[in-house]
């Protein structure tokens, strides 16, 4: 595992080598462009809030009334049980799709407003910050915290960027400071409360989960097999669905019901084979340790630490995966294959391998997300390529002012910060986010571009080889 560890780090570092030489080889000698007005950044800034702040409403309108299903409940029972997915039917109307092609702005709208703050007035400054609800409007609907802590690291990296600028870590005024505090607190409670809430509802649902469990095996099974006809020949419907949660929800609990932290390590066990050391199921039981709490710390240890493991896992069943080319870290994949290309067997294809290698509902870090979805040699490319963007971006950010390498950097950090969890391209759908940032970098670049003439170009040329 450290083999593979240490590999890696060598090509990202080769790999920014040879990003930064390309920047001040090719990039950095160009003819300097007018600045961009303010005007202008305030109308892309507008521009790309709103995209954020109505993709997140679209996901929102399809999954909370459109779909004919509690989006609340189907997300958790999700959460509890990832493989019944395909056995529920969910209607899903254009809405979700435009949605999902807009949101990811939110995220670029954060970001953009902390680099060039001091620029941004107005409107402009309002929406800007507004845009967070798109990240966490995305974490609440899919019962995820993700979304937010991947929000929040790229804030934090983006001052880096600003002091490494020479500037203020945040722009002066909007009360950013206070602003900043009050999310991560927020962060905070979403955090802890998500966590017992997803406890609760699963302990709540276990009985309809094996119910819906056991249906789904039934399909599966050949009918000249199966010893007589399945109880149901269909997914089950959105509607069906609300209702047997709400029946599950609303049936008394067993007489000799465990504790919650009974329960939940049992499921730990059973799902994830692991379970607390001594010392600390000693302090639960004797009551040192309250069980909640308990609960809260070990599902966030084993949340940020278990991809060591599933790394030395992915490594030792290497033989038995094959390339999945995107599908395993690039979320918003999955499901459009699944609705325009029902007979693909990528998706299914991908679950049996993980569930094969025992690592199926893990995070696989960076290193062995690279391996499943691109192979061997497909990894040494992935890596090398995060690498030269990386080092591109660090040096664009340092030795021009172009915004492109500067959103790119703020992904780049964040990406990884989080590496010990996911790849660059896995982190709640942060291949759309990357998106985003490539197409806004561009559009600013360009109105700046385009906002003077070869004169003007030709002249700040001119001043910058006098000075």
């Amino acid at each position: 595992m450290l083999t593979v560890v240490g590999s890696g780090v060598a090509l990202f570092l080769l790999g920014h080598r040879g990003g930064r030489f390309l920047f001040v080889r090719h990039f950095s000698r160009q003819v300097p462009m007018p600045p961009l007005s303010r005007r202008m950044l305030n109308r892309i800034v507008i521009a790309v809030s709103l995209f954020g702040i109505v993709g997140i409403a679209l996901i929102a309108l399809d999954r909370m009334v459109l779909s004919g299903v509690s989006n609340s409940a189907y997300a958790e029972l999700l959460r509890c049980a990832p493989g019944l997915v395909d056995a529920i039917s969910i209607e899903r109307t254009p809405l979700l799709y435009g949605g999902y092609a807009m949101f990811s702005f939110g995220f670029v709208s954060v970001v953009l407003f902390l680099l060039k703050g001091e620029e941004i007035t107005g409107w402009a400054a309002a929406l800007a910050q507004l845009s967070i609800v798109s990240p966490a409007g995305y974490a609440v609907l899919y019962s995820g915290r993700m979304p937010l802590l991947f929000v929040l690291v790229l804030v934090a990296v983006t001052m880096l960027i600003r002091l490494a600028q020479g500037r203020p870590p945040l722009p002066r005024g909007h009360y950013l400071i206070l602003k900043t505090v009050a999310v991560i607190g927020l962060f905070a409670i979403y955090s802890s409360g998500i966590w017992t809430s997803r406890q609760n509802f699963c302990i709540q649902m276990s009985p309809l989960i094996t119910k819906l469990q056991q249906e789904q095996t039934q399909r599966e099974v050949p009918p000249a097999v199966a010893s007589g006809p399945p109880e149901t020949s269909e997914k089950i419907t959105a509607t069906d669905l609300s209702k047997r949660i709400a029946e599950a929800g609303a049936a008394p609990p067993p007489e000799q019901k465990p504790s919650s932290a009974d329960a939940i390590l049992a499921m730990r066990l059973e799902a994830w084979n692991v379970k607390p050391r001594g010392y600390v199921a000693s302090a639960i039981e004797s009551g040192r340790l309250s069980a909640p709490g308990a609960m809260i710390g070990l599902s966030t240890y084993f949340y940020l630490t278990h991809g060591v493991r599933t790394i030395d896992i992915a490594w030792h069943a290497r033989d038995k995966f094959t390339p999945k080319w995107g599908v395993y870290e690039i979320g918003v994949l999955s499901p459009l294959l699944r609705v325009f290309f029902p007979r693909n067997q990528q998706v299914e294809a991908m679950k049996a391998e993980l569930r094969a290698a025992l690592i199926y509902g893990f995070f696989p870090t960076v290193w062995a997300a690279a391996f499943i979805d691109f192979g061997f040699v497909g990894a040494i490319i992935y890596v090398l390529i995060w690498g030269v963007v990386a080092g591109w971006s660090a040096a664009g950010s340092k030795h021009s002012d172009l915004m492109t390498p500067s959103l790119l950097l703020a992904f780049v950090l964040a990406s990884i910060l989080l590496s010990v969890v996911q790849g660059p391209l896995g982190i709640a759908n942060s291949a759309l986010v990357l998106v985003s940032l490539v197409v806004t970098g561009f559009t600013l670049d360009f109105a700046r571009l385009r906002s003077g003439s070869p004169e003007d170009a030709g002249e700040l040329q001119v001043n910058s080889s006098a000075t």
